[in-house]
């Protein structure tokens, strides 16, 4: 029997399908066990060996560093529908803040950023403490490391920018305390930042306290 050698055609098909395989099943691991994951959970969830996951990507860091990429790729729309997500400013602010605080139960959070790539839900600033690790852990010249930083600054600008003419609106209409914009936008950030590690290292004391959002509302009311 004459074997037909594949084209390169198809073996790329075939290792595209194998990276989206391991991506899936990183995905699917990571809901359930957050940080905690490990290359040989995500190689028997899908059904391959360790060594060939790391044929494809050098560490479990790499891993989580493209599904945030996918993320934050898919997530360009972020201004558009926070800027129908309430009637008045205040109600729109709220909405940003509240997607950036959703706990890890409700499948929603962004600290369960692989989870959300499956959905195309947004990953923002509760990531923050996550992007440290990660960072920590790829070389400072790697291509995934630029490429994500990359991706981050426009997507904290994005939220920034978001953030900062909801406020100013806001201001306008009397609903959101007198002082600078920068320095209000500053105070939720370190707010957000702060939260995210606590929901990252002790996610139990984190959903204990939640929701969050209507305490930061309350700090900027007039």
């Amino acid at each position: 029997m004459i074997t037909i050698p594949r084209s390169e055609a198809e073996n790329k098909r075939i290792r595209e399908a194998q990276r989206e395989n391991i991506l899936d099943a990183a995905k699917t691991v990571f809901a359930r066990k957050g940080w905690a994951m490990t290359i040989t959970d995500i190689a028997a969830a899908a059904n391959v060996s360790p060594g060939l996951i790391y044929h494809y990507f050098p560490n479990k860091e790499a891993i989580v560093c493209e599904l945030l990429k996918q993320t934050l790729q898919t997530d360009a729309d972020l201004s558009q529908r926070i800027m129908q997500a309430g009637d008045t400013p205040t109600q729109r602010l709220e909405a940003l803040i509240n997607s950036m605080l959703q706990p890890r139960h409700r499948q929603a959070s962004p600290l369960e950023i692989a989870a959300q790539a499956a959905r195309g839900a947004a990953a923002t600033g509760n990531n923050l403490e996550m992007m440290r690790r990660i960072f920590s852990n790829l070389k400072e010249d790697s291509t995934d490391a630029a490429d994500l930083r990359e991706l981050l600054m426009k997507r904290f600008q994005t939220v920034r920018d978001t953030m900062m003419e909801l406020i100013t609106e806001g201001q306008k209409r009397g609903e959101i305390v007198r002082d600078a914009p920068e320095k209000l936008a500053l105070m939720i950030f370190q707010c957000i930042q702060g939260l995210s590690t606590l929901a990252l290292e002790n996610p139990e004391e984190y959903d204990k306290h939640y929701p969050y959002t209507a305490v930061i509302m309350r700090m900027l009311k007039p």
